[in-house]
């Protein structure tokens, strides 16, 4: 009887229909948010839209812009450091908010290693002007004019890239210059443009007009090479016999623990769109040049960078607000 009834059993489940397991929908299959810490009309809110206009295309998913600005970037990045780590929501990290929030803010709810790298978008060095006003022809003027910190430095504001650029090129060069933070780098450059502050550290994308038409003077770029559009213009690294380096860059960074199956999937996405011949040519047109290349060695910019500016920030006494 037993026997019957375990034949039975095996038949009638060998004649039930075959269920398949319900499979992973594919990467991506709906929609990718891309939060821009910073507010929407501004430089690195129009990079992220290219990107993320370029991104979609390559992907077949829209990729839809988000802004979340706050507190220097940081509301946006922490955000995104808290939300699922499915790859579907992003970031659009750059310097200040990966590495230099982390050194600057005491109770930043997130550091770099809240997420992981996918691609470095765009990199731009940073540059110091002289105002006509000042009577600085080169950087070979500073030593003599720095003396007692009589000289001031327009920057965007306390803890931004122009402030920490200037400190670390104080520190090297062993001068004294005089810090004076603005809401902004528009209102510094106006500044030093009138005359009311001796020099400007910002960007060079946003100083290069300025300088091609003679309202500034720019006496030397962070980046390791010549900057393209004032080819000209000497390296401060070059200038001072010793290492140094300072740019703005911008990048896509995902939560940490993001499967690596989509981790590769938008990597090589990212690779494509930043190879491209039309984003090179926005980038130039920009005044920026590619980032560097591979998620590996975007994370090993970003850690050191947020060792060098954590220690100008110590070094310098700089608190964030």
């Amino acid at each position: 009887m037993t026997s019957l009834v375990r034949r039975a059993l095996a038949a009638s489940l060998l004649a039930l229909p075959v269920v398949p397991a319900l499979a992973q929908a594919p990467y991506p299959s709906r929609a990718i948010t891309i939060v821009v810490p910073f507010p929407a009309g501004g430089p690195t809110d129009a990079s992220a839209r290219v990107y993320g206009k370029a991104l979609g295309e390559t992907l077949g998913q829209p990729v839809v812009i988000d802004n979340r600005a706050g507190a220097a970037g940081t509301v946006g990045s922490a955000f995104v450091a808290r939300a699922p780590a499915d790859g579907y929501t992003l970031l659009w990290g750059g310097t200040s908010t990966l590495a230099v929030a982390p050194g600057l803010y005491k109770s930043l709810r997130y550091d770099a290693q809240s997420f992981v790298p996918i691609g470095m978008a765009l990199r731009g060095p940073m540059m110091l002007a002289a105002s006509p006003a000042s009577g600085i022809a080169s950087l070979a003027d500073l030593p003599r004019k720095a003396r007692d910190g009589r000289l001031t430095v327009g920057t965007a504001g306390t803890g931004s890239i122009g402030h920490l650029s200037t400190e670390l090129y104080a520190d090297v060069a062993g001068i004294k210059l005089t810090h004076v933070p603005y809401r902004g780098g528009s209102p510094a450059i106006t500044d030093a443009i009138g005359g009311q502050v001796d020099l400007v550290f910002d960007t060079a994308a946003a100083l290069q007009p300025f300088v091609k038409t003679g309202k500034l003077r720019a006496l030397g770029v962070g980046g390791s090479q010549p900057y393209a559009p004032l080819p000209q213009t000497p390296t401060l690294q070059s200038a001072l016999g010793k290492p140094y380096e300072a740019y703005s860059w911008f990048g896509l960074v995902a939560p940490k623990e993001t499967p690596p199956a989509v981790l590769e999937t938008l990597r090589k996405a990212m690779a494509q769109v930043s190879r491209s011949a039309e984003i090179r040519q926005v980038l130039s047109d920009q005044g920026v040049e590619p980032g560097v290349d591979g998620p590996e060695a975007f994370g090993q910019v970003i850690a050191t960078d947020a060792a060098k500016w954590a220690r100008i920030i110590q070094q310098a006494g700089v608190t964030g607000e």
